[in-house]
């Protein structure tokens, strides 16, 4: 079938073929179209095309129900956020893509230990195991050579404890230390101790690095570390130091002699082999977080596995927050240890538990009038309660806000809503091209023309004359934008791309909260957390810094008279041996073999 234009194709508009130009064409339509007929399924590596509108043209063009690069293609797209899924999960998933041919149910991946794994993620998981299983210090505590505190060294570590200043010594000095723990419930003061970590570790001419996961919490490091008066020669998220592009992660060895990685909780085990793959000889990898918090969106729980296998680490566990929010620090630690908390004991938490949430959530809204989008949150922990919410905050807060642009939504009293001037938003899908990432939070503010450079290979004769020396051609071009401010900077999103990438951000669940925090959050939670219920509340609660509203809709209390949200916060996951644990131990006991795991000083990167 030879097609005139990429918009003949069914599901693709203007918009969308630029991007898909951009990406599979090098700039050029022709060349476009070459790949697409050549291989259809390629369309799923443009950013936000899935597998959906990918098979649709295929069909179009005549690729076969039964096709092995059909199933194959389906198969990669289900797993390509994680590598991973349990089969059950994998199978549901190829029902929905329409993928029935069960002879190629498993084509281009690997069954093993009840799950279904992309070849190479399940090869870089054994590999992971293999090296952690050879760390010396598995189950020791750390250990530090004698350091002499000099009137510098006091200095650097300041206004620090005693538990403190341990944790930065073995973070630096300690012999056993090349990968470490160190771990703090809310407020216990670990982002102090990294700031130390930073001005100890600098002093001693070492090159630190500082990341995390979530966009926000990498803003909350730089902060921290500027008022601390400190700095590290990279602070930013994990995947911009591992240099990932949206298809795959550039960077080679890092630099660095020290790298710290803040909310390691949020951190899948893929990524956290990503980064170990990548420590230059001699390197040390210091992992900070909060072990009561929910483990990561993604397949996974290093941090936590790595502390059940005994990784050395430091805990704090005094509290440095002010006594005025005792309140959220006591019911937080209540539910981390699973115990009956009658009474917050400050105005700090409040809890109404009420048949109907409506009025008390209208009032509490009607008081944010005013107060700065960037202080407060709403969580909630259904999908279907977060959209409800923010249409009903933006009506409440911004009812008359200029329209900014539209964007489809599911399971409401209507098809579509809009973002307005003024409103609070969220970025949905990661667009790299334009510096937004998914989860951040920012406002946004107007539509204007701004120029924006694109860039295509140059092919023709006439091309070359316009390119630079790597035979590129850059075009300026006006383009109508959404100027959206997230924290201090403002970034311009095309306004046809908008309602792909962001949606109203007044309430979000609490996997998007995580590795933030606001002054003020209200917890909206009509009925029982179903899953994992304790660290689902831990989590919420501590993203408060001075104010919790807990709103939540039971009538009735428990056979021992406690409510019954508070009954739903003692509700525990079942704690069993990850996958990941299971692999280190009979690596330890040599009771299996895996991955081949090269020496010290030899590196993992080819």
């Amino acid at each position: 079938m030879i097609l005139p234009r990429l918009t003949a194709l069914p599901g693709i508009g203007d918009t969308l073929a630029a991007r898909i130009i951009r990406h599979l064409g090098r700039g050029h339509e022709h060349l476009a179209l070459q790949a697409i007929e050549t291989d259809p399924y390629q369309l799923t590596s443009v950013p936000r095309i899935g597998f959906k509108l990918a098979d649709r043209v295929a069909l179009h063009l005549g690729t076969r129900l039964d096709s092995p690069r059909r199933h194959q293609s389906g198969n990669e797209y289900i797993l390509s956020d994680d590598g991973t899924l349990p089969i059950r999960d994998f199978d549901v998933q190829r029902q929905k893509l329409d993928l029935t041919t069960r002879e190629l149910s498993r084509i281009g991946t690997v069954e093993e230990s009840g799950r279904v794994w992309l070849p190479e993620v399940l090869q870089a998981e054994r590999d992971f195991a293999g090296w952690v299983s050879r760390l010396p210090t598995l189950g020791q505590q750390p250990l530090v050579r004698s350091v002499q505190i000099t009137p510098e060294l006091d200095h650097l570590l300041g206004e620090l404890d005693q538990p403190q200043r341990r944790a930065v010594l073995h973070a630096v000095y300690g012999h056993n230390t090349q990968v470490m723990g160190l771990t703090g419930g809310a407020g216990t003061g670990k982002t102090a101790v990294v700031g130390g970590i930073c001005k100890v570790a600098r002093a001693e001419g070492l090159l630190v690095a500082v990341a995390a996961v979530a966009g926000k919490a990498a803003d909350r490091i730089r902060e921290s570390l500027a008022e601390k008066k400190t700095v590290a020669e990279y602070a930013g998220t994990i995947h911009k130091l591992l240099g990932y592009t949206g298809s795959a992660f550039t960077a080679g060895f890092l630099p660095y002699q020290l790298i710290i990685l803040d909310e390691s909780s949020m951190v899948t085990t893929m990524l956290l082999w990503e980064v170990v793959k990548r420590l230059q000889p001699g390197a040390r990898l210091i992992l900070v977080g909060d072990p009561g918090q929910l483990p990561p969106v993604g397949y996974g729980q290093p941090f936590s596995d790595l502390l059940t296998l005994g990784l050395p680490h430091a805990h704090l566990e005094h509290n440095y927050r002010s006594p005025h929010v005792q309140g959220i620090i006591r019911t937080a630690n209540a539910i981390r240890e699973g115990r009956v908390l009658k009474t917050p004991g400050d105005s700090s938490l409040n809890v109404q538990v009420a048949s109907d949430l409506s009025d008390s959530a209208t009032q509490l809204i009607e008081s944010l009038k005013g107060t700065p989008l960037d202080d407060w949150q709403l969580i909630t922990w259904r999908n279907d309660d977060v959209m409800a919410f923010n249409l009903a905050v933006q009506e409440s807060l911004n009812p008359d806000g200029f329209p900014l642009f539209n964007f489809r939504v599911f399971g409401q009293t209507v098809d579509w809503a809009e973002v307005r001037q003024g409103d609070k938003v969220m970025v949905k899908n990661n667009a790299y091209e334009y510096g937004v990432f998914n989860g951040q939070l920012g406002q946004a503010l107007d539509t204007r023309e701004v120029e924006i450079v694109q860039t295509r290979e140059a092919e023709t004769l006439e091309d070359w004359a316009d390119a630079d020396a790597d035979g590129v051609i850059r075009e300026v071009k006006r383009v109508l934008c959404v100027r959206v401010r997230i924290g201090s900077e403002i970034v311009n999103i095309p306004a046809d791309e908008a309602h792909e990438l962001l949606t109203l951000g007044y309430a979000i669940t609490v996997h998007k909260a995580q590795g933030s925090d606001w002054e003020t959050v209200i917890i909206y939670q009509p009925g029982a957390v179903a899953f994992d219920a304790g660290r689902w509340w831990y989590t919420s609660v501590t993203r408060a810094k001075t104010r919790c509203e807990v709103l939540y809709e039971v009538k009735v209390k428990g056979d021992d008279g406690t409510p019954l949200w508070w009954a739903n916060t003692r509700r525990r996951m079942e704690a069993g041996s990850s996958i990941f644990v299971g692999r280190v131990k009979q690596l330890l006991s040599g009771r299996l073999l895996t991955a081949v795991i090269p020496e010290d000083g030899e590196g993992w990167l080819e």
